[in-house]
């Protein structure tokens, strides 16, 4: 097959950008692939998805080009318009955090608003991360999505199981992370907090001022530099607001370290309370939890490979097959009696 993976802007290293990479890695063994994005930024992103073929796309164009292949998959906003220039368009929504679902009455917004709808309701098929994403999408456009979540780098499943010594956030520094709520709810602890990713320079100025000294900032990291202090942690923090997934939390899970998160979005389908972690709502509930893990090496050890052991459930390989098999089973569905899928 000629398949089109479409992501309108590859410039962070958030769990979008590794789902691409992973996807494109898995199809392009026996098919043939193209990535199709907006902006692109290389030296941001994983460096990997530079090394396939590539379309950069003016932002009209995903509305106003057919593409010539035999099924799109496409995973944000600006990608899913393609579902109106092709009828095999599988839109994989991993989040639905954008300012296009956001209420107002500007005439753009309600025009990309309307775009977008229109968009689902000619999606082929849908997927999504979890049955907190499939619930909402349920609620927001009245489809019913697939749930298949995404897989974990298995160099994480070989580090050694020990406690460490400070708490540790990954992933990107935005308001709806919850890294503000994070930093403070920490300040008390007696241990260091590492935050390790990156976002808009006037935001992460704000999170830098708001810091205690016990909070050091890492920046962006990957590969083994990001997967040693991952492996180097007590335990990993995670406070965002409605997150859809949470593949950080997955690759913590991964290196046998215990989650202190939120219990908010689809954080509970991945974090047990009390067998692999903590799920908090309150400053005191977390401060309770971490000072427990604090506390007791035993506890985070025995919290940290009952994560290991969940986390091995999920893998990029089953994955891509889920995607590879609908993307079969759309040509099928057209091809096997005529009629389009």
């Amino acid at each position: 097959m000629r398949i089109i993976v479409a992501h309108s802007h590859l410039r962070s290293l958030g769990g979008g950008e590794r789902t691409t990479l992973e996807l494109l890695k898995h199809l392009s063994r026996r098919h043939q692939v193209q990535l199709w994005t907006s902006q692109f930024q290389p030296i941001s992103t994983y460096s990997e998805l530079d090394r396939f073929p590539c379309r950069v796309l003016r932002a009209h164009e995903w509305l106003t080009l057919r593409p010539d292949a035999d099924v799109v998959v496409s995973q944000t906003f600006g990608a899913n318009l393609l579902a109106l220039r092709h009828p095999r368009t599988l839109c994989y929504l991993h989040t639905l955090r954008s300012r296009y679902l956001l209420p107002g009455r500007r005439p753009d917004l309600i025009l990309r608003r309307c775009l977008d709808r229109a968009a689902v309701d000619c999606a082929a098929s849908l997927f999504t991360n979890s049955g907190y994403a499939a619930a909402r999408i349920a609620s927001l456009y009245g489809k019913t999505a697939s749930v298949l979540p995404p897989g974990v780098d298995s160099a994480y499943l070989c580090a050694p199981v020990h406690s460490g010594d400070y708490a540790l956030y990954v992933g990107r520094l935005a308001p709806e992370k919850g890294v503000e709520r994070l930093i403070d709810w920490s300040r008390s602890l007696p241990l260091d907090l590492l935050i390790t990713g990156d976002g808009d320079p006037r935001y992460v100025a704000r999170l830098r001022a708001m810091a205690s000294d016990r909070t050091r900032f890492t920046g962006p990291l990957t590969g083994d530099a990001l997967r040693k202090v991952c492996s180097n942690c007590r335990y990993f923090a995670f406070l965002p607001y409605a997150e859809e997934f949470g593949l950080a939390v997955l690759e913590a899970m991964a290196a046998a370290k215990p989650v202190l998160a939120s219990r908010d979005g689809a954080l509970g389908e991945l974090v047990k309370e009390g067998a692999t972690g903590f799920l908090v709502e309150t400053a005191a509930e977390f401060r309770a939890a971490a000072l427990e893990m604090v506390a007791s090496d035993a506890l985070c050890l025995r919290l940290g490979e009952q994560g290991r052991e969940v986390a091995r459930r999920f893998t990029w390989q089953r994955f891509g097959e889920g995607i590879e098999e609908a993307c079969e089973q759309l040509m099928t569905e057209e091809h096997g009696d005529g009629l389009p899928g």
